[in-house]
């Protein structure tokens, strides 16, 4: 199908419509950005703003493909508000890639060609389980297939729960009144930007969702549950932190029996909602479990511990003692997190297994330094379905490095679980919290998640994202440290701007991966 482009300006130069390479090279002196419409019906039909005017044609970096674009200057930064200093970066958008179009632009073009999961049903179709799970097609892309089948990429939407402020919860009981009309509003409208599934922190709205997708069977929105395994553990089997220290909680699976038994009878436990659910891509085990920071060395801290009976102490000491070695070095330290990280995840992947064979396990949400550990992904890779990256501090994804060690490491898809940008300039929050950059205004969250999601496109590795989060954090939500995180407003309006852009890629996720991948 092809269709009218978002962009329905004409760009010329010297008098003739760009199709090349060549015709971009000079920047047209009476440049008019393109508009960007709404909705393809009349009475929505209103123009936002149009795109700032690009720089020179040049290929896309850091890429193993290097297609070419007209880049656009973005700001960010990874300072709270007030910003004093910002950095300028090149930034990809669709507009302005060479030799692409989107062919999907009206809802009712996109649900033509997917299914209520947001997968496509235009193309091959391999066996359906019943439950979501992951191959590798012989083009070497990972895919997810949904429960019926057709190839999944993932869209989704983290923290779908209520906020706490005054004005959020009168905005909730204006505009909804009832769980039953919100979930099914958030459902409606984030399907109608290619959204159709939620994250990890729905705290006390899991099963509401479960009730919802029970009476909407054609509506649902996919779940992937988030836990604290470790911290019921430790709690389950009464034993204290290695060292007293809460960032030393890996080493609790070093009680490797106590850890077998409890990862069993707690999946059965806290998983018996969800078995055989169809509508359940995957769970999360834990959240950004410290297996070491760039400062913080993991085997360093279990040595520094100084009762000689802990046994993550005695566990680093015979590691030490193993290797013959005198000095905690980058090497060492790997290789320690790697065989802990061999055990937890074991241990989950086990008990699983056998509880619930079809349930995917999406691991534990690498963040930081973690995600670049050889010996920790490969054993996530090891157990889990698909590797899990909380993805900050990069404006681009790391194509020609990490992303490609991710896949050699692992061998397994990775899904990004979190990433964000936040408006400083134009919001009403005081944005004194969170991972996920600065930028000065809303049509840059939206150049952001266009420019990022397009370089995970381009991964072959990376079978989708999940948009850190449903809503904008307000009054006492994030320890009153209000942040422009949201999709949502804490009126719960969607930015119109960002959500846009967002629709736009998540339209054509398909046929960028085609774009991509030839």
């Amino acid at each position: 199908m092809k269709i009218k482009s978002f962009y329905i300006a004409t760009i010329l130069v010297g008098g003739t419509m760009f199709t090349s390479c060549t015709d971009y090279e000079v920047k047209d002196p009476n440049f008019i950005p393109p508009d960007v419409v709404l909705n393809e019906e009349p009475k929505y039909n209103e123009i936002i703003e149009g795109l700032p005017e690009p720089g020179k044609m040049q290929a896309y970096k850091p890429s193993l493909i290097g297609k070419p674009y007209r880049p656009i200057t973005v700001k960010y930064s990874s300072e709270f508000k007030p910003v004093s200093r910002w950095t300028s970066v090149d930034t990809r958008v669709v507009a302005y890639m060479a030799d692409y179009e989107p062919t999907v632009l009206t809802e009712s073009d996109y649900k033509s060609i997917t299914n209520k999961y947001g997968s496509l049903t235009t193309g091959i179709r391999l066996p359906a389980t019943g439950r979501f799970y992951v191959t590798k097609g012989t083009d070497g892309r990972w895919w997810i297939i949904d429960p019926e089948g057709y190839p999944h990429y993932e869209r989704s939407v983290t923290s779908v729960r209520y906020g706490s402020s005054t004005r959020n919860r009168e905005a909730w009981n204006s505009r909804f009144g009832s769980d039953e009309n919100w979930l099914a509003t958030s459902q409606s409208e984030l399907a109608s930007i290619g959204f159709h599934g939620t994250g990890a922190f729905c705290t006390d709205t899991y099963q509401k969702i479960q009730v919802h997708n029970q009476t909407h069977p054609d509506a649902p929105l996919t779940l992937a549950p988030s836990f604290g395994f470790l911290t019921q553990f430790r709690q389950q089997a009464n034993l204290a932190y290695p060292g007293g220290i809460s960032d030393n909680s890996l080493g609790l699976v070093l009680h490797e029996e106590e850890w077998t038994t409890f990862c069993k009878s707690y999946v059965a436990e806290v998983l018996a909602p969800y078995k055989n659910d169809a509508n359940v891509l995957g769970f999360f085990s834990d959240n950004e479990i410290n297996f070491s920071t760039q400062n913080s060395k993991i085997l360093d801290r279990f040595l520094a511990i100084t009762t000689p009976d802990d046994i993550a102490y005695k566990t680093a000491k015979a590691f030490m003692d193993e290797k013959e070695a005198t000095k905690v070095t980058d090497n060492l330290n790997a290789e320690f997190a790697g065989r802990l990280a061999e055990i937890y995840y074991k241990g989950v992947k086990d008990a699983v297994k056998e509880f619930d064979p079809g349930m995917m396990y999406l691991g534990t949400r690498l963040h930081g330094t973690p995600k670049y550990m050889k010996n920790v992904v490969e054993a996530a890779g090891k157990y889990c379905d698909i590797v899990s990256i909380n993805y900050y501090s990069r404006w681009s994804p790391e194509l020609d490095t990490y992303v490609k060690d991710w896949e050699t490491w692992a061998n397994a898809p990775f899904l990004v679980t979190e990433f964000y940008t936040k408006g400083v300039e134009d919001s009403d929050l005081n944005n004194g919290s969170g991972a996920g950059f600065s930028v000065p205004r809303q049509e840059d969250r939206a150049y952001a998640y266009q420019h990022f999601t397009l370089g995970l496109l381009e991964a072959k590795n990376c079978v989708g994202w999940h948009w850190f989060k449903y809503q904008d954090d307000d009054g006492n939500d994030n320890t009153g440290k209000p942040a422009n995180k949201g999709v949502y407003d804490n009126y719960y309006q969607m930015y119109p701007y960002l959500s846009k852009f967002m629709q736009e890629v998540n339209y054509n996720v398909y046929n960028l991966i085609d774009f991509f991948d030839n």
